[in-house]
């Protein structure tokens, strides 16, 4: 699932981030625009063409992207302080966008 797949991509750049070792910032500027990416996939609103009735709603599709959107500026944030090699301002939004998620 993405949003599994996109967590763990999440929290894989937060604990490189917060290692005591050098910091690849190029691979982490990837990694992160990938994040970014799929963060911004799931927070679109989902269409669907056609009516489906209340029972056979999927409930978890919007949570999902709910969780998704409030994460966005977060994860923007996080690519931003990548970009600026800002390694406090980059652990601080990753955490806020993986509390949101």
């Amino acid at each position: 699932m993405l949003y599994d797949s996109t967590k763990v991509l999440l929290s894989g750049i937060l604990r490189s981030l917060e290692s005591a070792g050098k910091i690849g910032w190029e691979d982490q500027l990837e990694l992160a625009g990938e994040c970014s990416y799929e963060v911004h996939q799931m927070a679109r609103l989902l269409y669907k063409g056609y009516r489906t009735d209340s029972v056979n709603k999927a409930a978890m599709l919007v949570p999902v992207a709910e969780r998704a959107a409030r994460a966005v500026p977060h994860v923007k944030s996080l690519v931003r302080a990548i970009r600026r090699k800002d390694q406090v301002a980059a652990v601080e939004s990753g955490k806020a966008a993986l509390a949101e998620m």
